[in-house]
């Protein structure tokens, strides 16, 4: 069992639940509403995502249940009743494979004052003083992430959890981007406080980028939402994320690696897609990488054209085509046997 695993069944075990394992995800009774059908709720091992078939609720975020089981807590109270229940269990094991729930580590809002607002090397790029104030960057000038143009990463309690940084310096060794906290828990930019007083995420199209770098060319170009999965692969807390949102549509723009023998940005869509199958019905995902090798190379034109190609892509099944690709990444041995079972899930 993983760690993520781990802590979700510890945590509903203390709640009360009774779970009956089917293999990528448990079964049992819905005791929030004092009910005792044992199949009546499905809850995934690796997300914590949820739905009650006998309410059809759809799918839910691993925090709704725990919020409907801890029904009157305030958002602190939660986080404690939260911690609480980690470290409960911590005490109640010696297995070497439990690890308590951890907090997130909380950062001073006040060190953000102590950024240079030197936007050059964007304005460079077409991003404007408005963008970048807007997800709140700046040039750091000290500590880990000196010389590096950085931005902050919000939880939903409006509380610094992260730091992404842009290298200024250009030095032979030196990594392009680094990272403070714990990416795997990042949903950037959702929680950014002038995205959210903007409002408007719910229900929307939803466009997933590997780096801050497109999001900001993106948000330049576009009236797009747009989310960053810092790689290749998607989170548990992201995927958590768009369950909650329920887009009207999510497109997966990983890079576009034509350039090199293997496509690593289309395997990573293709991957991608078949992982949120689980979650959203097929035509609700759709594969449509950037015309250039990332956004950040497009200009107007570029967009237009990128445009064009979505509204393509949207009038017509992708599922023949995504089949296609996944059949050569597993015979290319590029796939796990369980990802690629996830294509019963497509109506050709």
């Amino acid at each position: 069992m993983e760690e993520g695993e781990t802590d979700i069944e510890s945590i509903l075990t203390d709640l009360g639940y009774t779970l009956d394992d089917r293999g990528d995800y448990w079964q049992t009774n819905a005791i929030y509403r004092g009910g005792d059908n044992r199949t009546a709720v499905q809850i995934y091992k690796d997300t914590g995502v949820w739905k009650d078939y006998v309410q059809e609720s759809g799918f839910l975020p691993f925090k709704a249940l725990v919020e409907k089981s801890c029904e009157g807590a305030t958002k602190e109270e939660l986080n404690n009743i939260l911690k609480g229940l980690g470290d409960s269990v911590a005490k109640k094991t010696k297995k070497e494979t439990y690890k308590p729930l951890e907090l997130d580590e909380v950062f001073k809002e006040e060190d953000l004052d102590k950024l240079l607002p030197h936007y050059t090397f964007y304005n460079k790029k077409g991003i404007s003083n408005e963008t970048l104030k807007k997800f709140k960057g700046g040039l750091s000038t000290r500590g880990q992430m000196y010389q590096r143009f950085i931005f902050p990463v919000y939880n939903e309690y409006r509380q610094i959890i992260g730091f992404a940084g842009r290298d200024m310096i250009n030095k032979e060794g030196r990594p392009k981007w680094k990272h403070i906290g714990k990416k795997t828990k990042w949903v950037f930019p959702l929680h950014t406080p002038a995205l959210q007083d903007e409002g408007g995420w719910q229900n929307k199209e939803i466009i997933l980028v590997e780096s801050v770098g497109d999001l900001l060319s993106i948000q330049e170009n576009t009236e797009f939402k747009c989310l960053v999965t810092f790689g290749l692969g998607i989170s548990p807390a992201l995927i958590n994320a768009l369950v909650a949102l329920c887009p009207k549509l999510i497109i997966l723009s990983s890079n576009n690696d034509t350039s090199s023998e293997e496509n690593r940005g289309l395997s990573a869509a293709i991957k991608n897609y078949l992982k949120l199958l689980e979650f959203f019905d097929p035509d609700s995902i759709k594969v449509c990488l950037p015309t250039e090798n990332d956004f950040g190379d497009m200009n107007k034109k570029d967009y237009n054209t990128w445009t064009n190609k979505l509204n393509n892509i949207k009038s017509k099944n992708q599922s023949p085509y995504i089949l296609k690709e996944a059949k050569k990444l597993y015979n290319k041995k590029k796939m796990s046997k369980a990802l690629f079972s996830k294509t019963k899930f497509i109506n050709e």
